[in-house]
């Protein structure tokens, strides 16, 4: 039944009188009045997950799978939507003006909260105030990868290659301003290396050209990666953790091969856009860690080289803040700046 416009205005005009003796009460049921929905009947249709990056690639494979586990806890389908484009922003942005009801939420990311405003001189969204953190997903190494076909055998192969041929070696990147770029950046700078990268709008095309011996080398993440490696179609050079990849055991680290303390690790989280109501929030990051508990997720996540992590919404704030403090010393370290 719908309420008369005069009954709405009254209670509207009875919680802003009475929003001075209890502000946070009254911002609360302000906005859950707004919002026509009581907290508590959350969800009762289809949630989106908006993925910044295209089908296929590793971030949209977590989803889907993070998606299924969810929709029995919540009881709707969570639906993964693909707006991939301008590293990330394109995604980033919809979500961030989207409605705040818990029906339209991002799968964000390394790139998208914690490097691209320091990345780019402009952003059209602000990470910070237009988002609620809900929780970090899924944490995720990266693996440097070349052609089986080439004869660079190890990580210092491939740099001995590089120092020779100066600007001639070419590299994939899989989408500007994520974690496996910023990566590859951080090695190149750590390296010292002048080689060329060349940008692709995801990691299905450029692993196509990679395959294809156009590409020189990529870094990507292991869990995309990880079928063409045990396939024997690529050779696996190095990981981007501090420890072994569980998946990849034989294969030694960055910082074994020559460059002690190397990190470079990736992550995905979810978000909704800034004002929606915290019951919701913490309704969602609930659902998170309840699906966590399936030992069966959990190792379908590892065998593809993906870590489950569940967090509070005030930890995965305190963690972003953190990461962007991390980020932007790479970037600023490695004089890597976008347009």
């Amino acid at each position: 039944m719908n309420v008369p416009t005069h009954r709405r205005l009254t209670t509207a005009a009875l919680l802003i009188a009475f929003a001075r003796w209890a502000p946070a009460a009254m911002l609360a049921l302000l906005a859950t009045w707004a919002h026509g929905q009581s907290p508590d009947a959350y969800p009762t249709r289809p949630i989106t997950l908006v993925v910044t990056f295209a089908a296929g690639g590793g971030t949209d494979i977590q989803a889907r799978i993070i998606a299924r586990a969810l929709e029995p806890i919540l009881g709707q389908p969570v639906v993964v939507e693909n707006r991939p484009g301008a590293g990330g922003s394109i995604g980033t942005q919809a979500v961030a003006t989207a409605k705040a009801d818990g029906y339209t939420l991002l799968v964000g990311s390394t790139g998208t909260h914690a490097a691209n405003q320091y990345l780019y001189a402009k952003l059209p969204y602000d990470p910070v105030k237009d988002f609620a953190p809900i929780t970090v997903l899924a944490t995720f190494n990266n693996v440097v990868v070349v052609p089986a076909a080439s004869p660079i055998k190890s990580l210092q192969e491939l740099i001995d290659a590089a120092k020779k041929n100066p600007g001639k070696l070419n590299y994939g990147i899989t989408t500007v301003g994520s974690s496996s770029h910023l990566a590859v950046e951080k090695f190149k700078h750590d390296a010292a290396l002048d080689i060329v990268g060349i940008p692709y709008n995801g990691a299905g095309l450029a692993t196509t050209d990679l395959l294809g011996g156009r590409l020189d080398f990529m870094l990507d993440l292991v869990g995309t990666q990880f079928e063409n490696i045990s396939a024997g179609k690529l050779r696996p050079l190095a990981t981007t953790a501090l420890a072994r990849s569980p998946v990849l055991p034989a294969v030694p680290t960055v910082a074994e091969s020559g460059f002690p303390g190397f990190s470079a690790v990736g992550w995905i989280g979810l978000f909704a856009p800034a004002s929606t109501p915290p019951a919701i929030v913490n309704k969602l990051a609930a659902a998170v860690k309840k699906a966590y508990e399936s030992p069966e997720l959990q190792a379908s996540m590892r065998s593809r080289g993906f870590d489950l992590v569940a967090m509070t919404p005030p930890e995965y704030t305190k963690f972003l803040e953190e990461e962007r403090v991390k980020w932007s010393a790479v970037i600023r370290d490695a004089h890597i700046k976008l347009e």
